[in-house]
């Protein structure tokens, strides 16, 4: 019994020792396959092609390596044959990553293989089919190779994903295709992707094309930001179509909230009492900052409602640098009027309200000038349009504009109305 158990013992201790054995090997292949590993990770960190070559060397089977190696000779060292093997031996390793079947594209591309190119390409919308950023460079490459039914697609999908792609996905589609229909038809259904295609067309002198995108647009029948749509209705007054402009604003009116409070009855003046922020575009009062007077809106005083337009004068100067674009018919009668007031103005000559032919220039009436300290009286003075005038300024001015001038000027409630219909203030 003693020898039996002694036996026993012994291959216990060898089997153990077996196993201790066999762990220490298995630690230290893991251990040289750990260290590997992490070499090759650090050299890949160093992001320089010798050590990515090592990296790649180290760890053969690791696709992450293979295209940074793939990318850095496309992009550092400009050398397209030798980035191919490597792009696609990354797609090979792991076929799942989009980016690798778009660096392996543009490897066949800058290569010459332009079939190749078109394949790796779909292969990356295949992996990746709703992925703005793929779905953009996707297109890029299409494009470039005049698949454009297929790029049109490809930038729909990038364009309903990512607002941040609209503007260079319409630029690209335009300069490439100068086919307003075909780019209309892909915009994603949002009023600013379609004033931003408004914009393209305008700066090319398209206006018939832009037209009929502002009236798509507008058929969406969804709110608008006029802040972001208002440059078509300037766009048409620099253009002198002053019936179309006005009809661009009026179109605006229903769909922006904040807008619709700046509707007004024909001919009368937007805004006539300052009661709301000045837009600087449209059919709003605009303000140019001028040597000589500085424009602001003053609670503090007013003829009616809460606030009044004040103009403060310290210098020289004819034009205080605010004025309206006002629609008007031609040969028709208007007046004008306005309530001002004034403190301590003292000048040789004092400012008036005046109204001119916007296109033309012609001067069509001037109010009496103030000076000196007043209280709140009003203005008024009759005028015809011209045969051909559409459009009217309305602004304060000085004339002669070079005599100092020194003091406060309050204006409030202009209006600017047909002579047949009820006048008055405020």
């Amino acid at each position: 019994m003693p020898m039996m158990s002694t036996r026993t013992e012994a291959a216990s201790l060898a089997r153990l020792r077996l196993v201790l054995a066999a762990c220490v090997g298995l630690a230290l292949v893991y251990g040289w396959f750990a260290a590997r590993s992490f070499q090759a990770s650090r050299l890949a960190s160093s992001l320089d092609i010798p050590s990515l070559q090592r990296a790649v060397a180290l760890a053969p089977q690791n696709a992450a390596y293979r295209d940074l190696l793939c990318r850095f000779l496309l992009f550092d060292k400009q050398d397209a044959d030798a980035a191919l093997p490597n792009c696609r031996r990354a797609t090979e390793l792991n076929p799942h990553i989009s980016a690798y079947w778009l660096d392996l594209a543009l490897a066949d591309f800058s290569t010459g293989a332009i079939g190749d190119e078109r394949q790796a390409i779909r292969n990356a919308v295949a992996v990746d089919p709703m992925t703005p950023d793929v779905a953009f460079t996707a297109a890029s490459f299409l494009l470039a190779q005049g698949e454009a039914p297929e790029a049109l697609r490809e930038f729909a999908v990038a364009m309903r994903g990512d607002v941040n792609t609209v503007q260079p996905a319409l630029s690209l589609c335009w300069r490439s295709l100068h086919d307003a229909g075909a780019i209309q038809a892909i915009l994603p259904p949002r009023p600013a992707a379609y004033l931003q295609f408004i914009r393209i067309l305008i700066a090319d002198g398209r206006w018939d094309a832009a037209q009929q995108t502002w009236l798509a647009m507008l058929r969406l029948d969804a709110p608008i930001d006029y802040r972001q749509a208002l440059f078509y209705v300037d766009a048409l007054l620099d253009k002198h179509e002053s019936r179309s402009a006005q009809q661009a604003w009026n179109e605006l009116l229903p769909r922006s909230a904040p807008l619709s409070e700046y509707g007004r009855a024909d001919g009368a003046v937007v805004n006539g009492g300052f009661e709301k922020e000045l837009l600087e575009a449209g059919f709003d009062w605009r303000y140019a900052a001028l040597s000589g007077s500085a424009a602001s809106l003053d609670s503090d005083h007013a003829h009616s409602g809460r606030q009044s337009l004040l103009i403060s004068y310290n210098g020289a100067g004819g034009d205080a640098g605010i004025f309206q674009y006002v629609p008007v018919k031609p040969n028709s009668q208007y007046e004008l009027s306005a309530w001002v007031k004034s403190e301590q103005l003292d000048a040789a000559n004092g400012p008036a309200l005046a109204v001119v032919d916007a296109y033309s220039g012609k001067p069509l009436a001037r109010t009496q000038e103030t000076l000196g300290t007043t209280a709140w009286r009003p203005l008024r003075e009759a005028f015809q349009t011209g045969p051909q005038t559409e459009l009217v300024t309305v602004r304060i001015t000085r004339d002669p504009g070079a005599t100092h001038i020194r003091g406060k000027f309050w204006i409030d409630d202009v209006a600017l109305r047909p002579v047949n219909a009820r006048s008055g203030g405020g």
